[in-house]
């Protein structure tokens, strides 16, 4: 069996690390495997076994303009690659290489295609802006021409077939493959001198994730201003990086908490950050499947996460439909639920404004976990639902698809 798979780019992101680890683990299982790119960043090493092509020189720096200018050449050329490749299935994560995929794969090779989803795109590609529009026509037009759409969520699977009537008999949930042996290897390394003071004699939250406004780090940090009032020994690191760096160090500044909040940038072992932290705290705005989640679950850690959209509450509240309507905070199974942050609030001037109902919230629970050991030990029982996600179980149900 010969799978050719597509994928934006290998840049440090949660669908590409996906993607490698799955690609990797079907490698090992004898699957032959080439590995398109539509840019050449490529952060993660694949299996020796696995044929990595780029098709572009273009780069995450690269302007639009002139990623647009260049698309049509890289179809051609994926055209001609798949031509030589002769794969059996076309597979791809990510809306335009989904495109790419879908009109090449099957509108001029009439192959087997499986495209994979990883974000609700309501929210992705709201239909107010001309690049929304667009996109979600072609998601509409292209998506119901696929032998199989995988949703990385319930809400996801629900979304597409609700409000882009792709057929529901087409749509199947795959949930992030996670290799939780190797995790807690890695968990056991030593973290680096320069940053082992953070974590003396402090109590640690953390928090993993591009420094964009999806991640909504800034309400994080306007709220454990609050935490730091209360608890002189709390600190807060942030792991990533992305364009509001500057902003959220400004941010960090202005709040006088240069000592107390640690932006430490994008680190290949995230592992051993999380074994000497005591609680995970998740902002975001809207995920489609937050890894990190899973990640910190296998570490055992509590959790305080934003109810958004699509992930948390499958994650963390297995006991909860979907799309029943809870109070907050929700104490659910593996993890505390706060409602969820306002998508149009960005900060500017912000730190000179009142918290908003949401990081009193945040902040009050965060004080919490401090406070109260009987609450920590709640919920420290992580790693049990981080086998859900397990590579071995996940990685059935994808060979299941792949034949």
């Amino acid at each position: 069996m010969k799978i050719q798979f597509l994928i934006n780019s290998l840049v440090s992101g949660g669908a590409e690390r996906v993607a490698v680890n799955l690609l990797n683990e079907l490698s090992k299982r004898r699957y032959a495997i080439v590995l398109h790119t539509l840019e050449k960043d490529k952060h993660y090493d694949t299996d020796r076994n696995i044929l990595y092509k780029p098709l572009s020189n273009l780069t995450v720096g690269t302007h639009n303009a002139i990623r647009i200018f260049y698309l049509p050449t890289i179809i051609i050329k994926y055209f001609i690659e798949s031509i030589k490749n002769k794969p059996d299935i076309f597979i791809s994560f990510l809306e335009l290489s989904n495109f790419i995929n879908i009109f090449v794969g099957k509108g001029l090779i009439n192959k087997k295609v499986v495209i994979s989803t990883r974000i609700n795109p309501l929210i992705m590609y709201p239909s107010e802006t001309i690049y929304g529009k667009i996109h979600n026509t072609l998601i509409k037009l292209l998506y119901p021409k696929a032998d199989k759409v995988i949703a990385v969520s319930k809400k996801i699977r629900d979304v597409l077939s609700n409000q882009y009537n792709i057929p529901r008999e087409k749509i199947g949930v795959i949930y992030n493959p996670h290799n939780i042996q190797n995790y807690l290897k890695l968990s056991e390394e030593l973290i680096e001198d320069k940053y082992r003071e953070i974590f003396k004699d402090s109590f640690v939250f953390i928090n993993i994730g591009r420094l964009t406004e999806q991640k909504g780090q800034w309400f994080l940090i306007r709220a454990f201003k609050k935490v730091v009032e209360a608890h002189s020994n709390a600190k807060l690191i942030i792991l990533g990086e992305g364009e509001l760096r500057k902003e959220l160090e400004d941010l960090i500044r202005k709040l006088n908490l240069e000592n107390k909040v640690f932006l430490v940038g994008v680190h290949k072992n995230p592992f051993k950050f999380l074994k000497n932290s005591q609680c995970y705290t998740f902002p975001s705005l809207w995920e489609g499947l937050p890894n990190t989640l899973i990640e910190a679950l296998t570490l055992n850690l509590p959790i305080i996460s934003t109810d958004c959209e699509t992930g948390p509450r499958e994650i963390l509240t297995p006991e909860l439909n979907i799309d029943k309507k809870i109070d907050y905070p929700y104490f659910g199974k593996y993890g505390i639920l706060i409602k969820p942050f306002p998508r149009n609030y960005i900060f500017k001037d912000l730190e000179e404004k009142i918290l908003i109902e949401q990081e009193k919230q945040l902040a009050e629970l965060m004080i919490r976990m401090v406070e109260d050991k009987d609450l920590r030990k709640k919920y420290s029982n992580g790693l049990e639902r981080a086998r859900d996600f397990d590579m071995d179980r996940i990685i059935k149900r994808w060979e299941k698809v792949v034949r």
